[in-house]
């Protein structure tokens, strides 16, 4: 009995341990706003970037391209293909086959094309354009109507359906620089940078959105200052949130069955992963995966091959694969990192080789499915390592993010 009671007191004071990581980490980065009865109506970020600013960000890209022509510039052209090959391989593209695809020789060309951009006098160029002040500007009022700092409305059942407003004020970026700029290089690194930025923005919601998931997935209501009906309603402002500005009916549903609509989601999401692994662990499955462990409702350690891997349990590779996306390679750390940042200046890159823009369309579009949704959904994998204690591991994978407007520290 003394056994017992020593075994269950040890169970207590762990469970006790990670429900106060949990709080900790919530609330660090999370505030609840109350209204006058004391309810949750809101949640949002407690660090965010204030001040909506385009110039440190076309300055990153500057830079971004000036480094990667130094490195480049020190290697031998095998070098380089070789590095980019690699990249293109964990893709699970085969960049030595004899048919390789569109896709692949196109990623291939912009990188190697790299080192022959003229990046000041395009920098120049873009710089030189009156409307940038402007853009600026209508961001800033767009961004006022919909409160970046806002994650969840937990009384207003269509909050993010307004969202659409930002998606205005970037056709109107993009139809004057169809205007401003005649150079067709220079037209599509202004178009890339306005994109871009948008995605970005839109993209710090859905990380975060991920973080506050795995914190409902995994920590009791009431250590995160929340009763059970505030925690359904974040749920369901959350995946309110991924309605496109085409599902009116689907916003209706989500408005009916407020209290209920986001936990079905998510326990859609769940089952989804569940038969991911049932698949992967199959004696008639393709992959080597071994020694699977559920991590949370979108992730699982395994082992592939030779290495342990963290595998996506919601995304693929890319838009024309059947395999998990590798979110975490322990025996290579910085691997998906790098990858993303080939893939990111590839992008770049693509707007500056000779193409006809639906290939250039396609090729943007197939990069943008390695690894846009799949960074986005590692916010809930930076939770699962802070309430794990795991601090080394939540910075590596926030390291993956590379977003300016994700603000950590």
């Amino acid at each position: 009995m003394k056994t017992l009671a020593l075994v269950l007191a040890i169970c207590w004071s762990v469970s006790g341990f990670a429900q106060n990581l949990a709080a900790e980490a919530f609330h660090k980065k999370f505030k609840l706003v109350k209204n006058a009865q004391g309810e949750v109506t809101a949640i949002k970020l407690k660090k965010f970037v204030p001040v909506f600013a385009i110039a440190p960000y076309i300055e990153q890209i500057k830079q971004d391209l000036v480094e990667a022509q130094h490195k480049f510039s020190r290697q031998s052209l095998g070098s380089r293909e070789n590095d980019i090959n690699e990249m293109l391989l964990d893709l699970g593209q085969d960049p030595y086959a004899f048919t390789d695809d569109q896709n692949t020789r196109n990623i291939r060309e912009s990188l190697l094309n790299v080192t022959s951009i003229n990046v000041d006098e395009s920098f120049d160029s873009i710089a030189a354009a009156d409307f940038w002040k402007e853009f600026e500007s209508k961001m800033k009022e767009a961004l006022m109507f919909i409160d970046p700092s806002v994650m969840c409305r937990l009384d207003d059942p269509r909050f993010f359906y307004k969202k659409q407003v930002t998606y205005q004020v970037v056709n109107w970026a993009l139809n004057q620089a169809k205007k401003k700029f005649s150079n067709v290089p220079v037209l599509n690194l202004a178009s890339y940078i306005i994109v871009r930025i948008h995605d970005m923005m839109l993209d710090s919601r859905t990380y975060h959105h991920n973080m506050l998931l795995h914190y409902f997935e995994a920590a009791p209501e009431a250590e995160l200052g929340m009763t059970k009906e505030e925690v359904d309603r974040a749920m369901s402002s959350i995946y309110e949130y991924q309605i496109p500005v085409t599902g009116y009916a689907e916003s209706g549903r989500a408005a009916e069955g407020w209290d209920a609509y986001g936990w079905n989601k998510f326990y859609q999401t769940v089952r989804a992963g569940n038969t991911r692994i049932r698949s992967w662990e199959s004696p008639f499955s393709e992959l080597a995966v071994k020694n699977v462990k559920k991590m949370n409702f979108g992730f699982a350690e395994a082992q592939v091959g030779e290495s342990r891997k963290i595998l996506s349990l919601a995304h693929n590779q890319h838009q024309f694969s059947s395999k998990p996306a590798i979110s975490y390679d322990y025996s290579a750390p910085a691997k998906i990192r790098q990858n993303r940042a080939l893939l990111q200046l590839a992008q770049v890159a693509l707007g500056f080789i000779t193409l006809p823009n639906w290939i250039k369309s396609n090729v943007d579009k197939f990069i943008s499915s390695t690894y846009v949704a799949q960074s986005s959904s590692e916010g809930s994998l930076v939770a699962y390592f802070e309430l794990a204690g795991n601090s080394q591991m939540a910075n590596e994978i926030y390291r993956q993010k590379a977003n300016p407007y994700i603000l950590m520290k």
